[in-house]
């Protein structure tokens, strides 16, 4: 059986590692794990003293960042497939046992990807990861549409690139996933949700950081042997979907930008359609939470709070809709304020299908997402 390799990088992040650690604990194959801090001051050790049971290595200390970290725990670990995970992302339960089977289906197999939902930092939907898409060399040079947390290599194409690299701050993830298309390993994507992505401000992706544009220009003349950043507009549009709070000049940048993607959409339409892209994930549109009719939502839970109502933010409310979760139907009112409150089931697995169809088929809008939550407080 395949075993993995999986490492942590961790700073301040305590308050979610948790979770992280705890996403592990419902993986059905052998891994060994290490967790490399960079000398937090939180609450740290206290944390991950009650995961000793599954953690192979962990050091705290002040280190040269989170490439080197990872660099430092594949090199103490071992296991056929390595992988990390930020301290604020988490896995599904299953996900390596689905991602061991792609790699013993064909020993040929170096690299296997899947898909991501975004979640708020409660761990609540906000959308999917929307540039996956089948593999092609050409089209990832222009844009990183495999998603690091989801993302699984073989140890032995990992060692003979050298792993990723330590002087790389935010696109270390993108110029490994480069370096084994050029050298023409096997890439799979299984269109599975994989893993959990947290989103909110003190992210480096939505940081709008200029070395992390830089690092991006470089991904583009290095792998693309492009002179011009031609992937900025795009990775901008990105990085302003998930703000809330846009500033004047935020606003009129991103309606531009949303305008051309709208108009370039058009115009590629076909040849996105003959490649075989999927112009919805689970029933979104790829850029925007908009649903043609039904859409299906799926959220890895390990908080030991259970959830009493769901109350989700739909566009139109007036529309008939239906509700389930985890199969169960789930009646609901729509409040004063436009929310659709349902009770919830007793759950106890750790994986939520949240599924809600318009029997009309109308489109729709996923505004807004919650739960309220009774039990234990985290942790």
């Amino acid at each position: 059986m395949l075993s993995f390799a999986v490492v942590i990088p961790n700073l301040n992040q305590s308050h979610f590692l948790g979770t992280a650690l705890e996403s592990l604990k419902y993986q059905a194959v052998p891994f060994e794990l290490a967790v490399v801090d960079g000398g937090s001051t939180d609450d740290f050790h206290e944390v991950v003293e009650k995961y000793s049971d599954i953690i192979t290595f962990m050091r705290s200390e002040n280190d040269k960042g989170q490439a080197a970290a990872i660099r430092e725990g594949n090199n103490i670990i071992s296991g056929d497939i390595v992988a990390w995970l930020n301290a604020d992302d988490y896995y599904f339960p299953g996900t390596l046992e689905r991602v061991a089977a792609c790699f013993e289906e064909d020993p040929e197999l170096d690299v296997v990807y899947g898909d991501a939902v975004h979640v708020s930092p409660e761990g609540f939907f906000l959308s999917y990861f929307p540039p996956i898409q089948e593999f092609n060399a050409n089209d990832l040079t222009r844009t990183c549409f495999i998603c690091q947390p989801t993302c699984f290599v073989r140890r032995s194409a990992y060692e003979r690139l050298g792993g990723v690299d330590a002087d790389l701050h935010y696109t270390m993830d993108w110029d490994l996933w480069c370096r084994l298309s050029n050298s023409g390993v096997k890439f799979c994507y299984l269109h599975e949700v994989l893993a959990a992505v947290r989103y909110y401000p003190g992210t480096k992706t939505l940081s709008r950081n200029w070395k992390r544009y830089m690092e991006i220009w470089r991904i583009e003349r290095k792998y693309g042997h492009r002179l011009l950043p031609l992937s900025w507009p795009g990775f901008y549009f990105y990085d302003l979907t998930f703000k809330t709070e846009k500033t004047m000049t935020e606003q009129a940048y991103f309606y531009i930008l949303n305008l051309l993607r709208r108009v370039k959409k058009s115009i590629f339409r076909t040849r996105y359609l003959a490649k075989g892209d999927r112009q919805t994930i689970y029933g979104f549109h790829r850029w925007d939470n908009v649903v043609q009719g039904n859409c299906t939502i799926f959220l890895p839970w390990y908080d030991t709070r259970r959830w009493s109502k769901l109350c989700v933010k739909i566009k139109p409310p007036h529309n008939r809709y239906r509700i389930q979760i985890n199969g169960e139907p789930c009646w609901y009112k729509v409040s004063e304020q436009g929310f659709l409150v349902a009770d919830v089931p007793p759950l106890k697995a750790p994986c939520r299908e949240i599924s809600i169809q318009c029997p009309e088929k109308a489109k729709w809008r996923l505004l807004g997402f919650s739960c309220d939550l009774v039990g234990n407080d985290p942790g």
